[in-house]
C-alpha cells in the first residue's frame, strides 16, 4: 500500500468538508420545503412600534400555516420596540429572526426591509408592518394561491381598516385580477403592501427586493418594473386588519408625497413600458387639481373618506377581528 501524503490527506480533507456541505444544504433544502409545505419568510421592518409590534408579532407567530419564519428588522427604535421583540425571539428561536440595525437608515420601510430579504430563506416571501394584524389563516391562503398558480410573481389580500384602538373604521378593497390591477397601477397602488406575498423564483436576480430611487413610494415604483416578470393577483378575503393612526408613514406629506407618486407613474411609462388607459390619464389631472386646491390638512380626510377606509361600514362586531386577537393572546401570552 502507498504511504498517504500530506497533499493526499490535505485533498481528502476538502472533500470531505465539501461532501459535509453539500449534505447541509440538501439538509436546508429538504427543510425548506418540508413535505409539501414551502418554507415561507415574513420580513417585517419595525421603527418605533411599541404600541402594536407585539400584536403584530403574535399575528405571525400564530399562523395556521406553521412553516415559516418571522424576520424582524429594527431601524434603531428609540423606543421599546426593541425589547418587546427580543422577548419574543428568545421565546421562539426557531420562529423569529430578530435583526437589530445600529444605525437608523431613515429612508423608510423598503429599505429597512431590504434587509430582512437579504437574509430570508424561504421559498415564498411575505411583507408584513409592525402596526398590522394578519388574519391566522393569510399565510396558509397565500401560500395555497401561488401553489396552484406558478405564473403568479405575487399575491396580495383585502383589508380591514383599524384604528389606533383596534376598533374596525372601514376596508380596503383593491381590485383581484391581474387585468384590473395593471390598469388600476396608473391611478391608485392596488395591492395592499403589507398584504403581499413573492414567488421567489420569479423575482429578478438580485440582492435586495425594492429599487431605491424616490424619497418615498418605492414599493409602487418597484411594483412597476415586477408588472413586466409575472402575474399579479390580489385574493378576495380580507386577511389583514390595516391600522391607520397618527404616526402613518403613508398619511404624512400628502402633497409632497402624492407628485412623488406622479414622479413615479411617468418613470413607469417611459422606463419600464407602462402603458395607461385614456381614462387613467384623465384621472390622473382631476388628482393633481385636487391636490392644488385642496388644503393640506383636508386632503388626508377626503382620501380616507372617498376609498371608505374611515368610512364606518363594518360592525366590529360582526368581523373575526376580536376572535384572530383573542386567539394570539391565549397562545402568546
Amino acid at each position: 500500500m502507498k504511504n498517504v501524503t500530506r497533499s493526499h490527506v490535505i485533498t481528502m480533507n476538502k472533500v470531505t468538508r465539501q461532501f459535509r456541505t453539500r449534505l447541509l444544504h440538501l439538509d436546508a433544502t429538504s427543510k425548506a420545503r418540508n413535505d409539501g409545505h414551502p418554507l415561507v419568510s415574513v420580513v417585517m421592518p419595525v421603527y418605533n412600534s411599541e404600541a402594536y409590534v407585539s400584536d403584530a408579532i403574535k399575528s405571525i407567530v400564530n399562523q395556521t400555516y406553521q412553516n415559516l419564519e418571522l424576520v424582524i428588522v429594527d431601524d434603531a427604535s428609540t423606543d421599546n420596540s426593541w425589547k418587546i421583540i427580543s422577548v419574543f425571539a428568545k421565546r421562539f428561536p426557531k420562529k423569529i429572526r430578530a435583526i437589530r440595525l445600529r444605525k437608523n437608515l431613515n429612508k423608510g420601510g423598503d429599505t429597512c426591509a431590504n434587509v430582512g430579504f437579504a437574509k430570508a430563506r424561504g421559498i415564498y416571501l411575505a411583507r408584513m408592518d409592525a402596526d398590522d394584524i394578519s388574519d391566522r389563516e393569510r399565510i396558509e391562503k397565500q401560500v395555497k394561491f401561488l401553489q396552484k398558480n406558478p405564473d403568479m410573481l405575487m399575491v396580495g389580500t383585502q383589508a380591514y381598516v383599524i384604528n389606533a384602538a383596534g376598533a374596525v373604521t372601514g376596508i380596503k378593497n383593491v381590485p383581484t385580477t391581474y387585468e384590473d390591477i395593471y390598469k388600476n397601477y396608473a391611478v391608485f397602488h392596488p395591492m395592499i403592501h403589507p398584504t403581499v406575498m413573492f414567488n421567489k423564483k420569479l423575482l429578478p436576480k438580485r440582492k435586495v427586493i425594492y429599487k431605491i430611487k424616490y424619497s418615498a413610494n418605492n414599493d409602487l415604483y418597484t411594483f412597476f418594473e415586477f408588472l413586466n416578470l409575472g402575474k399579479f393577483a390580489n385574493l378576495t378575503e380580507k386577511l389583514l386588519y390595516y391600522r391607520v393612526h397618527g404616526a402613518n408613514d403613508s398619511l404624512t406629506k400628502p402633497k409632497e408625497r402624492f407628485f412623488n407618486t406622479l414622479r413615479i407613474r411617468i418613470d413607469a411609462i417611459c422606463n419600464h413600458d407602462y402603458r395607461p388607459t385614456l381614462k387613467s390619464i384623465l384621472v390622473n389631472l382631476l388628482q393633481t387639481g385636487a391636490i392644488l386646491v385642496l388644503p393640506e390638512k383636508l386632503i388626508v380626510p377626503v382620501y380616507l373618506y372617498m376609498k371608505g377606509i374611515t368610512r364606518p361600514t363594518v360592525n366590529p362586531q360582526n368581523t373575526p377581528f376580536s376572535t384572530t386577537l383573542n386567539k394570539a393572546a391565549i397562545t402568546v401570552s
